[in-house]
This record gives structure tokens, C-alpha cells and sequence, in this order.
């Protein structure tokens, strides 16, 4: 009886070793397979045209042109993502003197996307003949086209010292307030040697002050929305705003002389000069006590 027993549980033994040798080699094979199958994949991935760059994807380009990114990527018709260096297409961007950072990245199976910051242009300076862009850190653009969508507003009278804060005044405003100057004079007085003019776009006149420019004209927006017009959309009263300390509407007395051509523009004078002038110094009071508040 006993050995009828041991015979029963070697036989079982055997059978239970058996059918996990079976289950091993099903799960070997099963892995092979799997391994097989992605080795194919990958093999039909690299040695077909599958893997080749076949789109761009360009974002953040306002004032570099599409074919200088082109060409400092380089991608070729044989480029293939597996081999492609985005390192190396990252580097050559930042090479450009308008480009801040750049990110280059793959995205399966076949794109690259590429997103550039650009420097802005924050001024323009006048050298002969032309004008020549200065850059958010202060260097010159060089080899300019004249193709940027937003030059900066012209430079007058600055240099070394004045001219690093003006820029990093222009830097620290909004674009769209810095597209709002066409102008800005240096123009020291005896008893303000910090003292600047800016010319809008709207052909307002402002004075204000080298330090705390920035800060004043972020509200401007508000400023000229406030100003009362003709028809014409001229103002209804001629004066200029003074930001040097605060906000006010001083109004040009009669007989002003002036120096430029912008200047001349915003002396016009209408007989509603009073209202004019009282509704904008109320705006004014209005727009410098939100600013008091918020600082």
C-alpha cells in the first residue's frame, strides 16, 4: 500500500514539473515573440521613410523670419528623428542675435517642434542714414532688414548711463505701450537733469521722468482713452500730460515755441479748451490714484 502511495505522488511529481516546464517555454515563446514583433517595428521604423522628418512645427517667431529657423535647424529630406540632434538645432538658434532661448523637441513618429523667445526690440537709434534697433539687453541689432514688427520707439539725445536706463525702462513696459511711443527726447532741466519728453503715436506730448517712467506709463492706454477729440480725432485741447511727479494736464499757453514736428502737432488749440482740459485732469487724478493704491 505504501509504495501503490509513493508511486501516486512521484507520478504527480512528475506530471506538476512537466506542466510548468510547459508553461515556462509558453511564456518564453511568448516573450520572444513580443521581443520578435518590436524588433520588426523598429526595424520598419528606422529603414523606411517613416522616420524622416517630414514637418516643423515653428512658434514664438515675430521678427525672425521662418527661413533664418529653417536654416539654423537644418533639417535635410534624409534628416531621421533617431539620428536628428536637437542639441545641436537649439544651439544654432540661440546663435541668432534676436533669439533669447529656443526649445527644440521631437514628437513621435515623424515632426520637430520648435519655440524661440525672442529679444525684444525695445528702440530705435539714428547712426547716418538709418535707424538701427537696440535690443532689451542693450546691444544693436546687427545686418537689420527693416522687417521687425515693432522697431521701438526713436532715441534722442542719450548716452552711455542714460541710455542703459532708458532701455531697461523701454524693457520693463508692455509691448503694447512701448508701440504707443514714437518719440522720446532726453531733455535735463536745471532742476530735473532726469527729466524726458515722449511723443505718442496719438500725438500726445508727455514729460516725465528718466527713473520712474516705466511705471507711469503702463497706465497711458487709460490716459489717451480719457483725452476728449473732435470728430477729426483731434484733441479738443492743447496741452501735454506731466508724469514727472504724478499725473497732471498742463495746458500750453499761448505763443509756445516749439522744437519738433511732434510737438507742433499737439498744440493745436479749440475754443472747448476748458472742459477738455477738466475732464482730463479728473481722468488723470483718477488713473494716478489707482496707481498710488496699487504700489
Amino acid at each position: 500500500m505504501a509504495d501503490k502511495v509513493k508511486e501516486f505522488d512521484s507520478d504527480y511529481l512528475k506530471e506538476k514539473r512537466a506542466k510548468r516546464r510547459k508553461r515556462q517555454k509558453q511564456i518564453q515563446y511568448s516573450i520572444f515573440g513580443v521581443l520578435l514583433f518590436i524588433i520588426i517595428l523598429i526595424l520598419i521604423y528606422m529603414f523606411t521613410p517613416l522616420s524622416k522628418v517630414n514637418s516643423v512645427k515653428i512658434a514664438g517667431n515675430d521678427n525672425v523670419s521662418k527661413s533664418t529657423i529653417d536654416k539654423a535647424i537644418n533639417v535635410k529630406s534624409s534628416s531621421r528623428m533617431y539620428t536628428y540632434s536637437t542639441t545641436k538645432a537649439k544651439n544654432n538658434l540661440e546663435d541668432d542675435e534676436l533669439i533669447k532661448s529656443a526649445e527644440v523637441k521631437k514628437v513621435f513618429p515623424n515632426k520637430l517642434s520648435v519655440k524661440v523667445t525672442e529679444k525684444q526690440i525695445v528702440a530705435m537709434v539714428q547712426k547716418k542714414d538709418n535707424y538701427v534697433p537696440i535690443l532689451e539687453d542693450g546691444s544693436e541689432l546687427k545686418n537689420y532688414d527693416g522687417n521687425a514688427t515693432d522697431d521701438g520707439p526713436i532715441l534722442e539725445g542719450f548716452e552711455k548711463d542714460k541710455k542703459e536706463k532708458i532701455i531697461h525702462e523701454l524693457s520693463s513696459m508692455p509691448a503694447n505701450v512701448r508701440s504707443m511711443i514714437a518719440e522720446i527726447k532726453y531733455d535735463p532741466q536745471e532742476n530735473a537733469q532726469s527729466q524726458i519728453k515722449l511723443f505718442t503715436t496719438d500725438e500726445i506730448q508727455i514729460v516725465g521722468n528718466l527713473n520712474t517712467i516705466a511705471n507711469k506709463m503702463k497706465y497711458y492706454p487709460q490716459m489717451s482713452q480719457s483725452l476728449e477729440r473732435d470728430e477729426s480725432g483731434n484733441l479738443k485741447k492743447s496741452g501735454y500730460i506731466d508724469l514727472s511727479v504724478g499725473a497732471s494736464f498742463i495746458p500750453y499757453s499761448d505763443g509756445g515755441s516749439t522744437k519738433s514736428t511732434s510737438e507742433q502737432n499737439v498744440q493745436k488749440k479749440t475754443s472747448e479748451e476748458n472742459e477738455a482740459k477738466d475732464e482730463l485732469q479728473s481722468a488723470l487724478n483718477r488713473i494716478a490714484d489707482k496707481s498710488n493704491e496699487n504700489n
